[in-house]
């Protein structure tokens, strides 16, 4: 995602995943499409660590782009001062659920995942990840339970991720500050909008978000309703379908666009690096987290539990947040002064994020997805 979530300018966040293993459905095709250049990385990992066997190594796949970059700073360097385990950094994209599917149950590619939650979705019907044993887990009872609620952690635990913001150009006569804004008249005049093609369901769930007072964007689960959603969408004047940060960032500075939806952890501080814009986090937004996963097979069982639960410790989480602006999931996390204002540290405050329930949107997404596809075609 960005520039989605886990994409910036380089390379990109991860595609939907199919659960038909014999089949590509729509909805992959749409993502994939949407992805680009980044389908390079599909199927495949880039290593980021030596290969020196003589050291044991826990493999741990994370988004490609600068989240693997961020991570590697931030994360990295803390757990290998403490540990004799070094990590084996690799990269990935749309490609992560199928190499796992393909590799044999007992030598899998990797032994940690990330997940966001249509990979945790999908991983899970598939059997592609193995439970976690809640009473090696430490930090399990400093997580938000709003977290834990959202979807069922047995087989991976929330830690990272970032809500959606809407970026927009200070000279520009707009002020959005709602979802809903985006619909105003303001925004109609302006030289349009922007949002992400990859994860489509993001920007839907934005504009379900704007249409009611409801908190938790019910629009999307109620197939008699996606038809006004869509037509939302079609209504904030799209200028920018874009599939990269790149793009969102360029179509800025094109003067293309005045307004868009992103998503924070690629805004916040990379914003800096344009003048003229700003961005606005909504008070009832959408967004994303990632749940890890020890991948089915693995022999390092015990170490990628460890690790889990290294990435859930507060401390952990604070000092990571000092080089990457995301939303984290302990209660007791530090955040730097800049980000303490935007992001969760309450409960309360996390369920202002309304997080897309897959096991209600999966029996809609190859529609939804059709759909989506229709509009950026025909605008």
């Amino acid at each position: 995602m960005a520039a989605d979530p886990y994409r910036d300018a380089e390379t990109s966040k991860t595609g939907a995943e199919s659960n038909d293993r014999s089949a590509t459905s729509r909805r992959r095709l749409l993502a994939t499409t949407a992805v680009g250049s980044v389908s390079a990385f599909a199927g495949c990992a880039e290593t980021l660590a030596g290969d020196d066997d003589a050291t044991d190594r826990l493999r741990v796949m994370v988004w490609s782009g600068n989240y693997a970059d961020r991570f590697e700073d931030g994360l990295v360097s803390q757990w290998e001062a403490e540990r004799d385990i070094d990590i084996e950094l690799e990269r990935g994209w749309d490609g992560i659920l199928e190499s796992i599917r393909n590799a044999p149950a007992d030598d899998p590619p990797f032994d940690v995942t990330v997940a966001e939650g249509n990979f945790y979705y999908y991983g899970r019907q598939d059997d592609l990840f193995e439970p976690i044993d809640v009473d090696n887990i430490s930090n399990a009872d400093e997580i938000m339970d709003f977290f834990t609620e959202i979807r069922d952690p047995e087989y991976g635990m929330p830690v990272d991720g970032a809500p959606c913001t809407i970026i927009h150009r200070d000279d520009a006569d707009v002020d959005p500050e709602t979802w809903a804004d985006l619909s105003a008249e303001t925004v109609a005049n302006s030289e349009g909008v922007g949002i992400d093609t990859g994860f489509w369901w993001y920007p839907m769930y934005a504009a379900a978000i704007g249409m009611s007072e409801e908190e938790t964007a019910e629009e999307m689960y109620d197939e008699t309703l996606h038809g006004d959603v869509l037509d939302r969408i079609e209504d904030w004047g799209i200028e920018e379908w874009a599939s990269t940060g790149e793009d969102i960032w360029q179509a800025f500075e094109n003067g293309v666009i005045d307004v868009a939806q992103w998503y924070y952890d690629q805004t916040a501080f990379d914003i800096d690096d344009y003048e003229g814009l700003s961005h606005t986090l909504p008070e009832q937004t959408t967004g994303w987290i990632n749940n890890w996963c020890i991948v089915r097979g693995t022999d390092m069982h015990d170490e990628a539990e460890e690790f889990i639960d290294f990435l859930l410790d507060a401390e952990v989480q604070s000092e990571w947040a000092e080089s990457h602006p995301m939303m984290f999931s302990n209660e007791n996390i530090d955040y730097p002064a800049e980000l303490e204002g935007d992001l969760p540290t309450t409960d309360e405050e996390a369920r202002d994020i309304a997080f897309p329930n897959w096991s209600e949107l999966a029996e809609h997404s190859d529609d939804l997805a059709d759909e989506f596809s229709r509009m950026q075609q025909q605008s």
